[in-house]
């Protein structure tokens, strides 16, 4: 959440300094003001690619054309990169040791149970709550459930110049912001893929990012942890027998 906002501060700043910088002082400044608006979705792109940027994080832009519209841009204040590292640091340093409480506290919390008859007691199972679906689907199965789509996903890794079979933060992430996923939703994304936590990505972890954006596509929502059934094949640990 603390990230969230810092992005959509960090965002809004963005555009309006970009518009401060195309508004004439002067003379014509009506007609300039229309022409940036309606200009708006390419301004967005532009922003995009210069700060890397998904396209998630930004606002609906027919919204904030029609707010734009309203407001004198001369009187826009000009970005103020310390001004934003501040905010960086105060949602970092105050409201992440917050959210970690909250955590806790739901954590700590009884989980529900399905009451009534034959299910009494049972929370999880083939009857538990999206059993089969979203990050659900493939638990329980032999097969690993990314490799039905993993010839597709291998096509993609090897366009992105992997070195000794690995793909670095910066190739996977021009892949992975075609979603329009906010960053956010990215970053869990990817720490839930790089499950061996080298900072880059190999044919499996990149396959299991986009299953994870594809759930995510779907509606689902996505594990706090990545599920055993997930987990890359040949990162699983052996089973050994007990005799």
């Amino acid at each position: 959440m603390a990230e969230d906002c810092s992005l959509q501060i960090q965002v809004h700043a963005y555009i309006i300094s970009h518009l401060k910088k195309e508004m004439p002082a002067m003379f014509g400044k009506d007609t300039k003001k229309k022409e940036l608006i309606s200009k708006l979705p390419e301004i967005f792109l532009q922003i995009q690619r210069e700060h890397q940027i998904s396209p998630g994080d930004f606002p609906e832009v027919k919204k904030m054309q029609q707010q734009l519209e309203m407001y004198d841009f001369s009187k826009f204040h000009a970005l103020k990169p310390k001004l934003i590292e501040g905010v960086d640091n105060m949602l970092a340093n105050k409201i992440a040791p917050l959210m970690s409480m909250i955590r806790e506290e739901e954590s700590s919390m009884p989980p529900q149970m399905v009451l009534g008859g034959a299910f009494e007691g049972t929370m999880e199972g083939p009857f538990g709550q999206g059993y089969g679906e979203g990050a659900g689907e493939g638990a329980g199965e032999d097969e690993w459930v990314v490799a039905k789509d993993k010839p597709l996903y291998d096509e993609l890794f090897y366009t992105l110049s992997p070195i000794n079979g690995k793909i670095s933060g910066v190739n996977a992430k021009k892949e992975m912001v075609n979603s329009k996923l906010p960053n956010s939703v990215l970053g869990k994304i990817w720490k839930l893929a790089d499950n061996d936590k080298d900072g880059m990505l190999d044919e499996e972890e990149f396959a299991l990012a986009k299953h994870l954006i594809k759930i995510k596509l779907e509606g689902y929502e996505l594990p706090n942890d990545l599920p055993p059934h997930l987990v890359p094949p040949s990162q699983r640990k052996p089973i050994q027998d007990s005799e």
